[in-house]
């Protein structure tokens, strides 16, 4: 499962990457939760923990950040901040707008959304509208575990997908060119 956080007033999209990340691990609250004795009692709290796989940041509904989740820690408060990485397997969903559903409604108010995913790709994926599989870097039919064909080179990440296609997904700044074969 996906935690959606709405960091639509506090994301810092000319911060620093720290300022960024401190938004979206954020200190996000809990149902009824205000003391961490409180959050180990709450089902709304076991329910936060049984879904903390991949943290969506959407600000204005259009997703600024994805992280994968590798813990978390409870303040005073009862208050949530996710420990994560970066997830670039899902770098795609990035500039794109929750869906209906995953989307933050006039008048809701509540910051974090649990979204119903299992661990494949394309379910993250379909958390946006208009993203595919091949736009997010992973080849189509591929899970988070990886395809079977994939190889790094110079910090460009080369997989073959079931169908034949080569999706190249290259590093932060850097582009791909792609030269026609010569005859001869």
């Amino acid at each position: 499962m996906a935690v959606v956080v709405n960091v639509s007033h506090r994301y810092p999209r000319t911060g620093s990457r720290a300022e960024q990340l401190a938004v979206v691990r954020g200190d996000w609250p809990v149902p009824e939760v205000d003391t961490p004795e409180a959050f180990a009692d709450s089902d709304d709290a076991q329910e936060l923990l049984d879904a903390a796989d991949v943290l969506i940041a959407a600000a204005g509904n259009e997703v600024v950040d994805v992280q994968r989740i590798t813990g978390l820690q409870v303040d005073e408060g009862g208050h949530v901040r996710f420990e994560t990485v970066d997830e670039p397997v899902l770098v795609g969903l990035i500039g794109q707008r929750l869906r209906p559903g995953a989307a933050w409604e006039p008048g809701e108010s509540w910051p974090v959304k649990l979204a119903d995913a299992t661990g494949d790709v394309r379910e993250y994926l379909d958390l946006a509208g208009g993203v595919t599989a091949e736009r997010s870097g992973e080849p189509a039919g591929e899970t988070a575990g990886g395809p079977a064909d994939a190889v790094e080179l110079g910090g460009f990440r080369l997989a073959l997908g079931a169908d034949g296609n080569l999706v190249v997904t290259p590093p932060a700044g850097r582009s791909v060119t792609v030269l026609a074969a010569h005859e001869g």
